[in-house]
């Protein structure tokens, strides 16, 4: 092999080992955002059915994690209040 295709060898497997990486730190990333999302909605969830029981905003805020704004746009959104 000459030195011109063993550094077009080497290049190629670079682009390769660097593509590999990226989807690797892409799909965790993914997921991480997709965990995000989903405790989201599931600390929204919970603050509905708080809400529809009448609980106050703060024992809400404090089992659910949402601050008192979201939880108020929440039960607005939701004709709550």
């Amino acid at each position: 092999m000459t030195y011109e295709m063993e550094l077009l060898v080497r290049h190629n497997d670079g682009i390769r080992e660097g593509i590999a990486i990226g989807r690797k730190e892409g799909l965790n990333q993914g997921l991480k955002q997709g965990q995000a999302v989903g405790r989201k909605f599931q600390a929204q969830k919970m603050a509905l059915s708080m809400l529809e029981d009448k609980a106050s905003i703060p024992l809400i805020s404090k089992y659910t994690g949402l601050n008192e704004q979201e939880i108020l746009n929440l039960a607005k959104e939701h004709n709550l209040l």
